[in-house]
């Protein structure tokens, strides 16, 4: 048989495979096609497939979500675990305190301090005569509160010729020691008295008399004849073996011998010494 015979045969076959081959490339066609226009509504939002275009929003929405998310959590943890406040939290110091007020120090205090701070003891007491003394009940000192017999005592300042009777307490005063009673009259309780009444009280006062400078014949000389009463003052015992010339500061010009050696309390040593007595 002739090789032709077979052509009519061949011919559809081939047409046949030709055929399955043209839809397979137009499918692939289609398919890059629809990607294209999936891309497309993806990228503007309005064209192409509806599904498409959600599935595009909803991954720009889900982004953007997740994005501030993490700096909402960022700013959080920023806030909550500031290194500032971290590090000041630490290193902040607390000071110490003590329990209960300030321990008050008596021994520093004045009177009316002393007298209104709980826990603290002011003493009083009244001076024996002495130069510069007062009259009348003075502050001796301040001490914690404690407990003392309720007696009459002298107490004499360290040091100094300072002395004074203490009635309310028999505990000592800050920087003071017992001692005896120096025999004086308490502190200006003699200067008041006139004469008389001073030599009635011959224990504890005592009378200063002075002879008083006159001028005879020209000469100044001291009236032993004429002795007057000058003072009375506490009995502080035995004055100097000499004779002063004293003058009261009221009177400046008039002069007196004081046989006695005592100044008077509050009078000055003035005049000529060694003048000779009247004839």
């Amino acid at each position: 048989m002739n090789h032709f015979a077979y052509a009519p045969r061949i011919l559809p076959l081939v047409l046949a495979l030709a055929a399955c081959e043209l839809p397979t490339k137009l499918g692939n066609l289609s398919a890059t096609d629809s990607t294209g226009d999936q891309a497309g509504t993806t990228a503007d939002g309005t064209d192409g497939d509806t599904s498409a275009g959600t599935t595009g929003a909803t991954t720009d929405a889900t982004t953007a979500a997740t994005t501030d998310a993490t700096t909402e959590t960022w700013q959080t943890a920023t806030t909550m675990f500031d290194p500032s406040e971290t590090t000041s939290a630490e290193t902040t110091v607390t000071p110490q305190t003590t329990d209960g007020p300030t321990p008050i120090d008596c021994l520093e205090l004045g009177e009316q301090d002393c007298v209104a701070s709980p826990g603290c003891m002011a003493y009083y007491g009244s001076a024996y005569e002495f130069p510069g003394c007062s009259s009348g009940q003075q502050f001796l000192g301040c001490t914690e509160e404690i407990v003392c017999e309720h007696d009459k005592h002298t107490f004499c300042r360290e040091g100094t010729d300072e002395a004074y009777e203490v009635v309310a307490t028999t505990c000592e005063p800050p920087g003071f020691v017992q001692c005896e009673p120096p025999g004086v009259a308490f502190c200006d309780s003699c200067g008041t008295l006139d004469e008389a009444a001073c030599l009635a009280e011959p224990s504890e006062c005592q009378p200063i008399y002075g002879a008083p400078h006159i001028q005879t014949n020209g000469d100044v000389c001291a009236d032993y004849t004429a002795m007057e009463f000058l003072i009375c003052q506490a009995n502080g015992g035995a004055c100097p073996p000499f004779i002063p010339v004293v003058c009261d500061p009221d009177e400046p010009d008039q002069a007196y011998d004081s046989p006695s050696g005592c100044i008077p309390a509050g009078w000055i040593e003035c005049g000529e010494m060694g003048v000779s007595g009247c004839d």
